[in-house]
């Protein structure tokens, strides 16, 4: 080749040299005659190389540059667009599948074409139902098994319309457009790269379905290498869990459904143990109890240990049932590092009175750093510094005596 097609150069002077080229063939089926690297609707360059071995003169001649090198340059949009090339047809087919299986109604409504992923927006009413996205992928790979081969041609924008040609709504187009078909199973406006055959997207695997607005769908799905990827990801998932739980992988969900039902009960006996030792716990410092003032009001104030909230409400409601009205219990426990449960239960009398569980309680959280409320008769609120436990009961027992003396 001459230096009109091998020789770059940065400008009228400077250095130059032998270059190559190396472009992708978005169309090989054409064959090779007459073929024109010039047509970007078939070549896309994305890589040279340029022998820097010359520098070019005033008077236009050249000599041997001292240093010489190798220029390298790849244009990695361009190479996205050529490694994208099988979620974007896999995505020509998922419109087509969406079509036939919730029907004509649903249209594109934006897309996402990466190496690694596509993402396919669409108008849709509802959540598709499982059973439609395993048929929508089903379709897919039965077509990507036919191993049809891909069409396309430049065609005037009223004929491709009249053909069935599918065109993305809101999207402008001039009056020739390319047309990318699938015999029989799609044809749509696109000027992206595309694989030769659906045989090469290998397969294709849906990993969500969600809605994003009103009316509005999203498939994330994977196909190609990633489709492979993600599908050795889940296998060795799934053979992970059969070695821990013993089970062949088509057990795993009963044995999960076991161990859940296993769990459930362990809890719920943990409640009912938990819930057992506060009542204890209760009628063993019942007998503590102050009385305060003339109406001879009942007050427990105590320091519950390390009671969960549950079970130091258990224990307020025991305490209630325990002592005549009028009488008002304040507990309180630290269930874990840096964390204070309190709980304020008052008779009917005791809120006649005056007080309430919900304001008092949370008076009493604010020294722990936290606070809290809830209804007149019952309150609970929780803080985050331990060592102020004792002091605010001691705060607490002060003020309710102070409060019931008279």
């Amino acid at each position: 080749m001459g230096e009109e097609d091998n020789f770059w150069s940065s400008g009228p002077t400077g250095p130059c040299g032998p270059c190559s080229e190396l472009y992708y063939d978005l169309h090989p089926e054409r064959g090779y005659a007459g073929a024109d690297l010039g047509d970007d609707t078939r070549f896309i360059e994305f890589y040279n190389l340029v022998f820097m071995q010359y520098n070019r003169k005033d008077d236009g001649t050249l000599e041997i540059l001292q240093n010489r090198n190798i220029d390298t340059g790849m244009g990695l949009e361009r190479m996205a667009q050529i490694l994208q090339k099988v979620h974007h047809t896999a995505t020509h087919l998922l419109q087509s599948a969406l079509k036939k299986v919730l029907g004509n109604e649903t249209s594109q409504a934006g897309s996402l074409v990466a190496f690694d992923r596509l993402r396919f927006d669409f108008n849709f009413h509802r959540p598709m139902s499982e059973h439609e996205i395993t048929e929508v992928e089903s379709l897919i790979n039965a077509w990507i098994g036919d191993a049809a081969p891909l069409k396309s041609q430049i065609m005037p924008l009223s004929d491709a319309k009249d053909a069935g040609a599918i065109a993305m709504f809101g999207e402008k187009y001039g009056d020739e457009v390319r047309v990318v078909e699938v015999p029989g199973i799609s044809m749509e406006l696109c000027g992206g790269t595309h694989v030769s055959n659906i045989a090469e997207i290998r397969g294709f695997k849906i990993i969500s379905e969600q809605g994003i607005a009103s009316g509005i769908r999203r498939i994330d799905a994977v196909a190609g290498e990633a489709f492979i990827n993600y599908t050795n990801s889940r296998d060795s998932i799934v053979k992970q869990l059969c070695s821990t739980f013993k089970v062949k992988g088509e057990d795993i969900p009963t044995r999960v459904d076991n161990l859940l039902e296993e769990l459930r009960t362990v809890r719920n006996e943990v409640t009912a143990l938990r819930a057992k030792i506060a009542t204890i716990k209760a009628s063993a410092i019942a007998d503590t109890a102050s009385v305060v003032g003339t109406a001879k009001a009942r007050v427990v104030v105590a320091n519950m240990d390390d009671l969960d909230a549950e079970s130091l409400k258990v224990a307020a409601e025991h305490l209630l049932t325990l002592l005549d009205d009028p009488a008002a219990i304040v507990l309180g426990s630290c269930p874990g590092d840096a964390k204070v449960s309190f709980v304020a239960a008052f008779s009917p009398k005791i809120i006649e009175s005056g007080l309430q569980a919900g304001k008092f309680v949370g008076t009493v959280a604010r020294l722990c750093g936290g606070g809290g409320g809830g209804r007149p008769n019952f309150a609970q609120a929780g803080g985050r510094k331990p060592e102020k436990l004792i002091d605010a009961l001691e705060k607490a027992r002060a003020d309710l005596e102070a409060s019931l003396s008279t």
